[in-house]
């Protein structure tokens, strides 16, 4: 039970259920007793819209044992009251949920602060790719209205898009972002030349496409001139672009419809 909730009920002579065995008397009792056998009964995290919800009164006509189908029982005695439980996040059924008197109203979820960082060295894909992993690390045990991170990659641009609810773990990510943004090792940047052997379609069909999607991407340029008896593709390119090139050829070079 967290924090929010029990303030709503602290000091009241009713004690709390204290197991899913636990049994309600009959008579008034607070809102507040109802809720905290809610969480109980069905573990899940209940977060009151105020510090005061839990001090309404409910009448109970006989005792209200909280297993045995006391988790209905328990929502029509709220409703009752006027108090829906709402899940705080809509997507997940099982997780915290929201005490509030107004249907219509949405629990105050942390709001994201959003960082767009344009990369100078290298491609979006695997720093965000780097960035999540870094997240499931910090980010395993959020509180209920807390929000994960989000990393999205913008490779006409080269940027990455970060949006972030805690100022201390934006800046993580930042210091994490510019550690990984550095030059390429010396000798990386000569260009070398590579073959593409096309395994669908014609050479020139495949040049055009990747000229039109390597421009999308942006970034530095590359050369690239068709092979037609062979049919394949003579690619000039920085050594360290290279692998970014052969992961965009591998996407465009497919089977149709695949």
């Amino acid at each position: 039970m967290n924090s929010i909730v029990l303030t709503a009920w602290l000091g009241l002579l009713l004690p709390l259920p204290q197991s899913a065995d636990s049994v309600l008397p009959s008579g008034t009792i607070p809102v507040g007793a109802l809720l905290s056998g809610w969480s109980l009964l069905t573990e899940q995290e209940m977060i009151a819209e105020s510090s005061t919800l839990g001090h309404r009164k409910v009448r109970l006509l006989e005792p209200l044992s909280i297993s045995g189908g006391g988790e209905v029982l328990i929502i029509g005695l709220l409703r009752s009251e006027g108090i829906e439980l709402k899940p705080i996040h809509p997507r997940l059924v099982i997780g915290p949920h929201w005490a509030t008197t107004d249907p219509t109203s949405n629990p105050p979820l942390a709001r994201f602060v959003v960082r767009v960082v344009r990369l100078e060295h290298v491609n979006p894909e695997p720093i965000c790719e780097l960035l999540r992993i870094e997240a499931n690390k910090r980010e395993h045990q959020l509180g209920p209205l807390d929000r994960p991170s989000r990393f999205v990659p913008d490779p006409r641009t080269g940027s990455v898009v970060i949006s972030c609810t805690s100022p201390i773990r934006l800046q993580h990510y930042l210091k994490l972002l510019s550690a990984a943004d550095c030059p390429p090792v010396p000798g990386t940047q000569r260009p070398v030349l590579r073959n593409w052997k096309v395994r669908y379609g014609t050479a020139s069909d495949l040049a055009l496409e990747l000229d039109r999607a390597w421009k999308r991407r942006g970034g530095i340029p590359i050369h690239v001139v068709e092979h037609r008896p062979s049919n394949s593709l003579m690619i000039r390119v920085p050594k360290h672009i290279w692998p970014a090139v052969e992961r965009l050829l591998a996407k465009l070079d497919s089977a149709p419809g695949s």
